[in-house]
């Protein structure tokens, strides 16, 4: 039923509406379904455009009567509905509810998804339901003075429930909601809406009122009291709702001194102002409420939403309940002021920001920039070949000690190669190293191990812990493997980054912000580099992501984020933030506040209130543009290719049919009819008597494949066989595409708030995406503004890349280059690699890290360049075998382990475990077998029962035997032979691996079918190489696998050990030649079963 009517204003609203201080009329429009606000950008009241806030979800507060015959009181004592949610009802409704939990309605919410309830909602369409106690109330309120127009429907939706479902509406005037004291409506409209008859959809149109700033008009839905005990059910509605006010007159801007200033002194003076000042926030003159307090500043001109001071009164943090909260007319002036830009006379006068960091927590080491000190003077320099030597060797020479002697040759050139390649040296390049008599033969070597695309694999592959990456997405279950389609792309940028010798900054930040480097969502194409941009974004995708499950919303969301934030703080500041997430750092100065803003960098891309679960958290790795060619060049074919097939299928029916036909005339003609509809006949169309003659001659007259081959004519087989090959040939032109696990924003970036006790539901303080405080210059803006992010993107997390790559941020490259020493070393300068902060590790040499640091950002921070300095200096060149007694080593090495047990000082080279890749690379590189095929989807691995997994021998009978770092890996069940060496499970990622000794190691090696399998291979190796002289197979296997001759006493022992094992297994099965293999396959055994081969000396 369709309503237009013209109301006469009652004498209550016939005051005049001119206002003083108004600025030009205009005509303003209101939607319901366009303003209503979901996700992140969520709030009640709602605001609109002018970030006003107009529209109010409430619901009633009181009824009378039994539920049987329940009245909905419509007193104007309204409140709001105070919980935000995103699937109320469990459906795809987004909005506000009386509770999040239990009972949900009232309830007010944007359709977010085809809904069907009877009546079909669409995306964006508002559903409100009352619920058994209250009705809910869609307020509107009047920002502007003008005259009127109202219209829209009440259209019940649900069919569920019988009598239940019908509602009762009204359209009703008033001033704001008064929860004590309510007030007296007037009633514009009134009827009801029942699902499936005349009244279904009741529409309203009311013109020519005259209205004034903070007018109220409310939209209200009851149940229908229909005698039973559940007269709630079935009332789900869609409400349209559209407000214009012609000749809108808006006020004029309250400004600070008039208006703001008086509202402030009443409500807030008492905490902000004076003598007490809580959060160090004062609220007296504008230039202090831009300066802000310990949380930022209180405002931000232009910008109501993202304004502290607005949040916190909104959400009822502030003024505490004794002060009396703010009305949301009072509510309104704040935000229209601040919306205006903050007028005042005040002069403004820029302070610097309050805050929570002090003079004592800047002098941390780790908060301060590195700065290159002056080499330090030493007294023996003929020890010294580069710049590290100097700073260990005064630190050496302080306490009486000095460098080891220089390890030999082959002890060099084995450590080169195992820390750059992970792979051992063959004995051809032992044997040309060690009669390199150049002086920069160890320069040059190091250079060629540089050039080798191996050294992308083995430290891509310390990176890749750093980063958490793993090939599945959940591994809750040994016996099942979820892959991550695509992933291994970021696997094979970040080995290729490091063969590039791309630029640490520049591989940070391509990892953190490569998709806001190009406008990839407009590209024709995606060349080379946008591609490597966009999966250089897979750094941020490593975090275990269970949110593909319907089961899990917000919170699994936000832990999400955080995970990745954990990952980020220890593998890039070198600085564990875990715990801000509900408080401030215990140890370090770190404010939870500051946890939010370097979060909130992240929420645009990982927005909660926006989700992308991980099966649609990808692109192609084509462009849209050229994904739809492909799509429809694709479809075109696969139409062809159709088309073919059915004239192919036609062809062979009609064989068929005249084979049919031949054998049917065969039979007696006066059952020929009723055979042949027999046969024509469904199986279960057909009577008994068709049965019978189906049965009794199917034999006879049906036609095999052979038969069918033998009836076709020389011209059919000619175009049957044609058909084939064009549809073999179309089939072929077909293209494809993959994936690229990439991250981007998704959607309006969100507010971001501080998680009270790091409850995702407890929205704190309002923040802005920033940075940690400490580790900014005093007075700095901790805003995250990019001004060269590319395409449609909040440019956030290319503001903190760049950030982070300032050569005087404190921690990104002391972090790194901390990590490569590591990693030459054993130890980090740093001992705790993913924490510098007061409860990790001292620096043993805080001059040498700050000088390594600053060198490295001043040579293009080039990672190749850090590695040579490093190996060609002394310290790496040092012996770590202890020397013989009497010597003048052994004297020094006595006083070395009296002063520095622990080599912290590094008077020594220390022994170092081969991590458990390279042990197999190693061994898989001795025996002859290692595949050194690079890039492309991991090889499988299996997933047996007992956990003894190995690799698939997919694509290639020779995958298997492909390096480590190209299989499967698993978070929690990595390959079971690599796990045993202590390859890492990854909850979030991997700063710095353990280093076991544990006798399942010993056990592994000499038991496991790998090792039996390689000791053949290895055996085969030297026995076709050295020939049969038991000799020189025990030198080459030495030299093949220690990269070393044997010592006398080592030759004696291995030739006795072969001729007593050939004599164990000579036999009538094993005659001299397999016996005396069989003796040397042990041998090769015990060589790769030693701690000389485990170890790296």
């Amino acid at each position: 039923m369709a309503r237009l009517i013209r109301v006469t204003l009652l004498a209550f609203f016939a005051s005049t509406v001119c206002v003083a201080d108004e600025v030009p009329s205009r005509t303003m429009t209101w939607s319901l379904r366009d303003e209503f606000r979901t996700g992140a950008a969520r709030e009640n009241p709602n605001v609109d455009r002018e970030d006003q806030p107009v529209w109010h979800f409430l619901r009633t507060s009181r009824s009378e009567g039994p539920v049987a015959s329940r009245k909905w009181l419509r007193d104007g004592r309204y409140v709001p509905l105070a919980d935000g949610g995103e699937n109320l009802f469990g459906s795809p409704l987004d909005g506000w509810a009386f509770r999040a939990r239990g009972p949900l309605a009232p309830a007010i919410g944007k359709v977010t998804a085809e809904y069907d309830i009877g009546l079909k909602f669409a995306p964006g369409d508002i559903l409100i339901a009352p619920g058994p106690d209250h009705a809910v109330v869609v307020g509107w309120r009047s920002p502007v003075g003008g005259m009127l127009e109202i219209q829209g429907s009440f259209e019940h939706g649900q069919s569920c429930c019988g009598d239940n479902s019908k509602i009762r509406w009204f359209v009703e005037r008033g001033p704001a909601p008064e929860e004590s004291t309510g007030f007296a409506s007037v009633v514009l409209d009134s009827g009801e809406s029942d699902f499936g008859t005349p009244t279904q959809r009741e529409t309203f149109h009311f013109r020519d009122q005259v209205v004034q700033p903070d007018d109220f008009i409310y939209f209200i839905v009851d149940a229908f009291a229909d005698g039973t005990a559940t007269p709630h059910y079935g009332d789900g509605t869609r409400l349209d709702v559209t407000i214009t006010v012609r000749d809108a007159v808006v006020p004029t801007p309250p400004s600070f001194e008039k208006d703001i200033l008086p509202l402030l002194a009443s409500k807030c003076h008492d905490c902000h102002g004076g003598d007490v000042r809580e959060a160090n926030l004062d609220l007296r003159s504008l230039s202090e409420m831009l300066r802000g307090g310990e949380n930022g500043p209180a405002i931000i001109r232009g910008e109501p939403h993202s304004s502290l001071l607005i949040d916190l009164v909104a959400n009822g943090q502030m003024p505490p309940e004794n002060k009396g909260r703010l009305s949301v007319a009072e509510l309104g002036l704040l935000r229209q002021w601040i919306k205006a830009g903050t007028p005042a006379n005040e002069k403004i006068v820029t302070l610097p920001p309050h805050t929570q960091v002090t003079k004592e927590d800047r002098s941390y080491w780790a908060f301060q920039p590195p700065r290159k000190s002056a080499e330090p003077q030493v007294r023996n320099e003929a020890r010294v070949r580069t710049p590290i030597d100097r700073f260990l060797l005064a630190r050496l020479e302080e306490k009486g000690l000095s460098f080891s002697p220089d390890a030999s040759r082959g002890v060099f050139i084995r450590r080169a190669y195992l820390d750059l390649i992970g792979l051992p040296p063959e004995p051809a390049a032992v044997e040309a190293f060690l009669k390199d008599e150049r002086a920069n033969a160890c320069e040059l070597l190091i250079d060629e191990l540089l050039k080798s695309q191996h050294y992308g694999e083995r430290w891509g592959r310390h990176w890749l812990d750093a980063a958490g990456y793993v090939d599945g997405k959940l591994d809750n279950d040994l016996g099942t493997i979820y892959p991550n389609n695509g992933i291994w792309r970021y696997r094979d940028y970040v080995i290729q980054a490091f063969n590039d010798d791309m630029p640490f900054d520049q591989f940070l930040t391509e990892q953190l912000a490569g998709d806001e480097l190009v406008d990839w969502r407009r590209a024709e194409t995606f060349d080379a580099r946008t591609l490597s941009l966009l999966t250089s974004t897979g750094f941020l995708r490593n975090v275990d992501d269970h949110t593909d499950f319907p089961q899990y919303g917000i919170e699994k969301r936000y832990e999400v984020v955080n995970e990745t934030l954990d990952m980020f703080s220890t593998a890039v500041l070198g600085l564990t933030l875990e715990c801000c997430r509900c408080h401030n750092h215990k140890y370090d100065p770190l404010p939870q506040r500051d946890y939010y803003r370097l979060m909130a960098c992240f929420e645009p891309a990982f927005n909660p209130h926006a989700w992308k679960p991980p099966k649609e958290r990808y692109l192609h790795d084509v462009s849209p543009q050229e994904r739809a060619a492909i799509d429809q060049r694709n479809a075109e074919i696969d139409g062809q290719v159709a088309e073919r097939s059915r004239t192919e299928a036609m062809t062979r029916e009609q064989v068929r049919q005249r084979v049919f036909e031949m054998r049917l005339a065969t039979l007696p003609e006066e059952i020929r009819a009723d055979v042949k509809k027999a046969f024509e006949l469904a199986p279960d169309k057909r009577n008994e008597a068709q049965k019978e003659l189906v049965a009794t001659h199917e034999a006879a007259l049906k036609v095999a494949d052979a038969d069918f081959d033998a009836a076709l004519t020389e011209a059919e087989k000619a175009a049957l066989k044609q058909s084939v090959d064009q549809r073999t040939e179309l089939s072929s032109q077909k293209k494809t595409y993959g994936v690229i696990q990439a991250l981007w924003d998704v959607g309006a970036p969100p507010t971001s708030h501080v998680h009270r006790r790091g409850n995702v539901k407890a929205h704190g303080v309002l923040v802005q995406p920033g940075f940690p405080e400490i580790l900014q210059p005093i007075a700095t803006s901790a805003g995250a503004v990019s001004e060269d992010a590319q395409g449609e993107t909040s440019g956030r997390r290319l503001a903190l890349a760049r950030w982070l790559t300032r050569p005087d941020h404190p921690l990104t490259a002391r972090v790194f280059v901390n990590r490569v020493w590591h990693h030459h070393f054993g130890r980090g300068i740093v001992e705790t690699l993913g924490n510098f902060g007061r409860s990790g590790s001292l620096p043993t040499h805080p001059e040498l890290l700050d000088w390594l640091a600053v060198d490295f950002i001043e040579s293009g921070w080039s990672i190749k360049r850090l590695h040579r300095q490093i190996m060609l200096s002394t310290a790496y060149r040092q012996s770590s075998r202890r020397p013989n007694h009497g010597s003048d080593s052994a004297v020094t090495t006595a006083a070395g382990e009296q002063v520095d047990p622990d080599n912290r000082l590094l008077w020594r080279m220390n022994l170092r475990r081969l991590e458990a890749e390279i042990v197999r690379d190693s061994v898989l590189a001795v025996s002859g077998s290692l595949d050194r095929t690079a890039g492309g989807p991991p090889v499988e691995i299996t997933n047996p029962a007992d956990g003894l997994s190995q690799a698939k021998p997919t694509p290639t009978p020779n995958s298997p035997n492909r390096r480590s770092v190209y299989l499967f890996a698993r978070r929690v069940y990595p390959l079971k032979f690599l796990e045993i060496f202590d390859a890492p499970i990854m909850p979030v990622n991997c700063t710095q691996r353990m280093n076991s000794a544990t006798v399942l190691q010993s056990l592994a090696l000499l038991n496991s079918g790998f090792l039996f399998s390689q000791s053949e291979k290895l055996a085969a190796r030297i026995s076709e190489s050295a020939g049969p002289e038991v000799e020189q197979r025990v030198k080459l296997g030495f030299q093949i696998v220690f990269a070393r001759q044997p010592t006398e006493n080592e030759l004696a022992k291995s030739i006795a050990f072969l001729n007593e094992q050939e004599r164990g297994y000579a036999s009538v099965e094993n005659p001299a030649e397999k016996a005396r293999l069989m003796a040397l396959a042990d041998f090769c055994h015990m060589l790769m079963s030693s701690n000389e081969f485990l170890y790296v000396e």
